[in-house]
């Protein structure tokens, strides 16, 4: 084997149906902080840079081929979900001619990290190079004895997991499911992570002699341990500390533990590289989402998809932004929700805006309490502070709407577009009925309905003359007499 690193091979077991999910969709596909389950599995095994990755799929598998979204990677199908021994030998073509490392992933476990991946494999190759000196010669002298190594841990209520009956020297002799367990046994806090590596062309002599008679009719993989046994070769137990890596997502309620314990785990890296949150028990942040040092943020808010926040922005109590860019220094006061759109830098957002459909906010912009934006750009230093809506429009630069202001830019057939030129001012309760352009300086009186084009510098007013009418309440009460 030489003094190169090892060969190993990876088989990923993202076959399952997941009855317990209660769910059209299979198991691995389900997300966590906005990434499918498997993708995590995925980001670990492939932190242990095996040579080859390879997904056994079964239930509904293109969803997860697509899931999975790995162009150089083998994806072989279980037909009938039989089990883990059984998911493994479907996968034979592909390990039996290798002189190396399997490594047995269930694609159930999110939480796995890569560097427990990386240890387990060098742990392996460790134990399979030298037993004593190395032979005459300065070869490394090969232990043939070592068959495997199986990533354990200790729990705090073992319930419902297989336990490892283990020698004195890590060395397992059995690894029991709980239905088959004798009292004893079922004392025993320390459990199969359903995470293995063998040595190939052992696994390969045994693999097929696997059996199915146990309540589920299925094939175990840890039998293949008893197998290796028999034929005089050592299975380790690998045991890691951190029980909270081999939470098994079993059921939607699994599924919600693990994206909490990933989401403070996420939290926890961000608040190191230099964000401060606030009550970070109720922020929700996505996998995708990239913060900046010196970034503020308060309780309840949710940052999503492909989002990104600026240096110095501070975000308030229960805003949302998803897929959106954040410059630097911007205020995203109460309750503002930003989607699909640009925020440039030193803008001040809501609160109680809604910002959305690509829309871009330039430089110390602001847009105030309940102003929509859709598929907008609104100029530097313009300011729309309440009550409007602004659709499918082209705002230059220092802009004053007024309150009240809409852009009227849907005739039931088509959207029209609205265009603003630099420092016009729009009065209170302007309806801009598009497809209308406001020239620079313009001005727009308020309440008027403008349905055509006003010129730079000019104004333009639209209202029915006011009438006074004087006395008029002691006539009404005249005529109620």
């Amino acid at each position: 084997m030489g003094h190169h690193h090892e060969k190993h091979i990876a088989v990923i077991l993202a076959a399952g149906k997941g009855t317990r999910f209660r769910s059209k969709k299979p198991k691995v596909v389900h997300k966590i902080l906005g990434k499918p389950m498997i993708h995590y599995v995925s980001l670990a095994v492939r932190w242990s840079n095996p040579d080859r990755m390879i997904y056994v799929v079964g239930h509904e598998k293109q969803q997860v081929i697509k899931a999975i979204n790995c162009l150089n990677c083998v994806y072989v199908e279980q037909e009938e979900q039989l089990g883990t021994g059984h998911a493994v030998a479907t996968a034979k073509p592909y390990w039996e001619n290798f002189d190396g490392i399997v490594l047995i992933v269930n694609g159930d476990l999110p939480l796995v990290e890569g560097e427990t991946l990386k240890n387990a494999v060098k742990y392996m190759e460790a134990l399979m190079k030298f037993e004593g000196a190395p032979a005459e010669g300065g070869q490394d002298f090969r232990n043939e004895d070592v068959a495997g190594v199986v990533i354990t841990t200790k729990v705090p209520n073992p319930l419902g997991y297989g336990r490892v009956v283990k020698d004195k020297n890590h060395k397992i002799i059995k690894i029991v499911e709980e239905k088959d367990a004798t009292y004893q046994e079922q004392q025993i806090d320390e459990i199969n992570t359903g995470i293995y590596l063998f040595y190939a062309p052992y696994l390969n002599q045994v693999i097929d002699r696997l059996e199915n008679n146990n309540a589920q009719k299925e094939y175990y993989l840890t039998d293949v341990i008893e197998l290796l046994n028999q034929m005089g070769k050592d299975v380790y137990a690998l045991m890691v500390p951190d029980y909270t890596q081999f939470i098994g997502v079993n059921d939607r309620w699994d599924l919600a533990k693990a994206e909490n314990i990933l989401r403070m785990k996420y939290l926890q890296f961000w608040s190191y590289a230099g964000a401060t949150f606030h009550n970070p028990e109720t922020v929700y942040i996505e996998f995708d989402v990239e913060l900046s040092p010196d970034v503020e943020i308060f309780q309840g808010v949710s940052l999503k998809g492909k989002t990104s926040i600026g240096e110095d922005t501070v975000i308030e109590e229960n805003c949302s932004v998803i897929n959106s860019k954040i410059g630097k220094n911007v205020k995203i006061l109460k309750g503002s929700i930003i989607e699909d759109s640009v925020i440039e830098d030193n803008s001040v957002i809501g609160p109680y805006a809604r910002i959305r459909n690509n829309s871009v906010i330039k430089e110390n912009a602001q847009i105030g309490n309940f102003v929509e934006v859709k598929n907008s750009v609104v100029g530097e230093n313009t300011a729309a502070k309440h009550l409007a809506y602004l659709g499918d429009a082209q705002i230059g630069k220092n802009v004053n709407i007024g309150a009240g202001t809409i852009t009227c830019n849907y005739d039931g057939f088509k959207k029209h577009k609205t265009v603003i030129k630099d420092k016009a001012f729009i009065g209170s309760d302007t309806m801009l009925v598009a497809p209308v352009t406001i020239g620079e300086e313009a001005i727009t009186g308020s309440g008027s309905v403008i349905t055509k084009d006003i010129p730079d510098k000019a104004l333009g007013i639209e209202r029915s003359q006011l009438r006074i009418i004087e006395n008029y309440a002691d006539k009404r009460r005249k005529n109620d007499d």
